[in-house]
């Protein structure tokens, strides 16, 4: 005698194993979030692999950078980092908030972080240009627009986390 399956229950029963396989294939996958004593650990790797990359493509190789982290009560209020700079030298000190102070997930603070060095970099493109405090507000807006874009710019070429593609392009393009 055999088995007699009711077409009901083999749709149910396809349905149910193709639900579990595909969700477990297309299920967008996160990392889990560091312990806060070794997001400043994973930061100073993520660092030291994004400034050479971005003073390469900013053209800034000739210069030597470091990225130091500093806690909020070394930088500015209202800032995230800062660089200062010797032009004749071409040497560089950028100084970005510890990821352990980062009140978000450490995803978002990698991002900020290289945002920031992206910033402080397009700084030093812009080392020759004559300054002024009247002007700092505009060259700020100015670089933060760039940082943007190139990061931006960056990301496209990049999978989307769990979709395994690049991103689409922005709507403002």
């Amino acid at each position: 005698m055999g088995l007699y399956l009711s077409p009901r229950f083999l749709k149910l029963g396809v349905f149910s194993i193709c639900t579990v396989l595909v969700g477990r294939c297309s299920a967008p996958q996160t990392a889990p979030e560091p312990k806060i004593d070794q997001r400043n650990r994973l930061a100073e790797e993520f660092i030291r692999g994004k400034l050479p990359l971005w003073q390469h493509r900013l053209h800034l190789q000739d210069w030597n950078v470091t990225v130091l982290s500093v806690h909020r009560t070394d930088l500015r209020e209202h800032t995230l980092g800062n660089i200062h700079w010797d032009k004749e030298k071409r040497t560089g000190v950028i100084r970005v908030l510890n990821a352990s102070e980062y009140g978000m997930p450490f995803q978002a603070t990698l991002n900020d972080i290289e945002f920031t060095i992206v910033h402080e970099l397009i700084h030093l493109e812009m080392a020759s240009l004559p300054r002024s405090e009247a002007s700092r507000s505009d060259e700020e807006h100015a670089i933060n627009r760039l940082a943007a874009a190139l990061i931006q710019f960056e990301q496209r070429d990049k999978p989307a986390p769990g979709l395994g593609g690049p991103l689409p392009p922005s709507s403002n393009e």
